[in-house]
This record gives structure tokens, sequence and C-alpha cells, in this order.
């Protein structure tokens, strides 16, 4: 629409008829957009009502053959062509208060008698009424969508620094150059009838389209149905156990499998060597037993691991054993027990059982001499030697014994370690 022609339609805005105005009156604030008609085109003015009941008049809007246009009032008097099309406001955010710029229609009736009377408004389900006769003065054909069910197609979207303003959004794959549905949507007939009581799979299923360009409809909407938007999933999948995609998603989804789980119980399977490609694998009868089952067996092999690893170090931490004065130091006999002192000093000693396990870092035990399996307080050890810390029952502090007795067994540590030192430098 030319500049010209707008400035012309703001002259020819239809005065409101008073039983709409008297349905405006009241009081409390509210907002209300009345629907117009002065030829073929529709006509919107937007009033905002005090709290005290005054109404002053914020938008206008025009809708024709040949575009839309927005008006607003420059310094509250001169009504002046508004370049940015959006809903209407009727008040400004301010001091962090966002005012409620949702409003009434009235007199919609209006809208049958003006040439956007084919638009299907009514059908128009999202919250961007305006928006949305816009979208009909630029794609008429619009209509198709509506009244084929494919409404849903007419996404919004929001934008601005914080997100806060929407805009209607259509689908991307929509053809508007076309007044064939199923040119516009890019289907056939056999795609049309099953997605049309499934529009909302309309995007998720062109998606898995053009990924697997040779399925069949009904076999892409099993893929969206279990994989939704994750194709490389599915292809991670296929790649591991040679199974088709389709193939997969109807597995799981007979047992109600999620991805997540079916990618673990993969993982599982390439941990153990067995063989994917073997379909009484990768497609148990019974999944849950089996991932359950793999699951006891991978934990026990990582244990097992462990306290292997755990036992090989036994020996070199013997020389870290100490006492003096009526306290010791001694090393932990097993993973168990270092989880075990967690949980009697209610502290977090517990987490470090495995790397104690594989040689990373040390956990001792100090002990009185008198009750030497008795959780007193526990330390580690860096494995350059150093103590990183010292915790007792809930992380208390050390007593001034347990400090004293510390002090002196870093001279033993230093000994060990500074030998350890001398043999690096020879």
């Amino acid at each position: 629409m030319k500049q010209k022609r707008k400035e012309e339609l703001l002259l020819s805005f239809p005065v409101v008829p008073s039983h709409i105005t008297e349905q405006m009156q009241g009081r409390y604030a509210a907002n209300f957009a009345v629907f117009l008609t002065h030829g073929d085109e529709l006509y919107v003015r937007c009033f905002h009502r005090y709290f005290g009941g005054n109404l002053v008049e914020r938008q206008r809007y025009v809708f024709a053959k040949d575009g839309a246009v927005r008006y607003g009032k420059k310094d509250e008097k001169l009504w002046t062509v508004r370049t940015e099309f959006r809903e209407p406001v009727f008040c400004q955010t301010c001091y962090g208060y966002n005012f409620d710029n949702t409003y009434k229609p009235l007199n919609l009736e209006a809208i049958s008698r003006s040439w956007m009377k084919y638009c299907c408004v009514e059908l128009y389900h999202g919250g961007l009424e305006m928006e949305y006769l816009r979208l009909y003065c630029k794609h008429p054909n619009v209509e198709y969508i509506m009244k084929s069910g494919f409404g849903c197609l007419i996404g919004e979207r929001c934008t601005g620094y914080w997100g806060g303003i929407a805009h209607i959004a259509p689908d991307r794959h929509i053809n508007w150059k076309s007044n064939n549905l199923l040119k516009m949507l890019g289907l056939n007939r056999d795609e049309c009838k099953v997605l049309r009581d499934r529009a909302s799979d309309y995007e998720i299923y062109m998606m898995w389209r053009d990924n697997f360009p040779k399925y069949k409809p009904d076999e892409l909407l099993i893929l969206a149905n279990q994989f939704h938007y994750e194709v490389g999933t599915a292809q991670n999948f296929t790649q591991t156990t040679g199974l088709s995609p389709v193939r997969i998603a109807r597995y799981l989804g007979s047992q109600s499998i999620s991805n997540s789980d079916y990618s673990d119980y993969l993982r599982q399977c390439i941990n153990l060597k067995y063989n994917l490609h073997d379909t009484a694998i990768s497609m148990p009868r019974d999944f849950i037993a089996m991932h359950t089952r793999l699951s006891e067996l991978v934990e026990y092999q990582k244990n097992e691991k462990a306290h292997q690893a755990f036992m090989q170090n036994m020996e070199m931490r013997e020389r870290f054993c100490f006492s003096s004065g009526g306290l010791m130091i001694r090393q932990p006999n097993s993973m168990a027990e270092i989880i075990a002192e967690g949980k009697r000093l209610h502290h977090c000693v517990g987490g470090y059982a495995e790397r104690h396990a594989y040689g990373k870092l040390h956990i001792l035990f100090i002990r009185t001499a008198e009750k030497p399996n008795v959780p007193f307080y526990t330390m580690e050890v860096s494995l350059l030697g150093e103590i990183v810390q010292v915790r007792g029952l809930r992380n208390t502090v050390m007593t001034d014994a347990v400090k004293a007795f510390v002090e002196e067994y870093k001279q033993h540590l230093a000994g060990i370690f500074g030998k350890q030192k001398r043999r690096k430098t020879a």
C-alpha cells in the first residue's frame, strides 16, 4: 500500500455508533477493538478505558485489498502512519510494570460486510488477530489453510530484546504462490489425508520426509512419533544396529522404550562386546529385563576392576601407616569401608572411594589406638604427599591433640616423598 493511500484512508474512519460506545462504558481499566466498515475496507478503532471510566483512542487499523496499515497518535493529538505493524498497544510499559494490552473485540460482524469476509479469523485461535488480518491482506489463500484444518501452521514467534514482542509466523514450508492446497502444503493426496487429522505433526513430518524421501507417510509419522526432532539419534541407532529407522521406531514404540534408555542399552552392549547386529540382542523381547541384567553386569565389572586396582595399591600404601601418642593412621581395607566411613561421620569421603582405588589420591583413617576400627577422623593425601583435608564428624575441625598429631605425621610423609624425589633425581 502506497503512502498517499495510507494517508487518505486515515480521513475515512467511520464514527463509532452510539450503541457500541455504550458497550464500552463502565469503570475499571479495559481495552476494546471496534470493527467498522466504510466501503469494502475494514476499519478498527482501539480504545483504552481508564479506571474512572474515561475512554481514549490509542490505535487505528485499516485492512484493504492493497494492504494493511496501522496508525498511532503523535503527541496525543495528530494521527500518523506507523512504519511497524503490530498488535495494538493501549498502555506503554513503564517503571518495570507491564500493562494488560489484551482487548475485547466489538462489532465483529462488520468483517462479514467488508472484503475480509472470507478471512476465517474465527478459525484463528492465536492471540494476534490484527496480524492475522494483515496476513490475509497479503495472502488471501490463507483461507484454504484455515478451512482445511491446518490452521495450526499459522503459528507465532517472539522477538525483541527480551522476547516480549509476538508476531505471526506461518510455517516455512507453505507455498503462498499457489491457490491449490496440496501445492501450498507441498503434499500429495495420500499425505494430506494422513495429516489432515494430525496437522500439528506437519512440520516434523516434512523434516523426516526431507531426510527419508522414499518412506511412506505412515512410516514417516512413526519416526516422528518416536524420535520427534532427533534425526541424529535415529541415524546413530541405525548405524549401531544395522536396522532401519522405521524398524527400530516400531520396536521402541511397541515396548514404550525411551530413546535415552535405548541409547544407554546400546552403550552397555558395546562395552560388553555384544553383537548388536543380532536382533536377539538389539531387539530383546523383554527390554526392561535385559537392560536391568546388563546394568548389573556392567556395574559388577566396573566394581571388579576397581577392587583389583584397590588390592594392587594396598601394599604400596602400607608405608603411610603411622602411630604416636595414642593415635594412629591406617589405610582402608576396602572400598566399602571408605563408603561406610563417610556414612558414619556424615561427610562426602564415600565419593572418593573409586579414585582412591585407582591411586589418584590417598584416603587414610585417623583412629585412636584403643578403637582402631571406630571412625574418628578421615584424611586425604595428594599424590605429592600433601595433606589436602582432614574431616571429623559432620566436617568438624580438628581438636588440638589431632592437630599436633597431623603436624607430626607431615614429617612422616616428608620422609616418604622426599625419598621418592631423591630416587627420581638420581
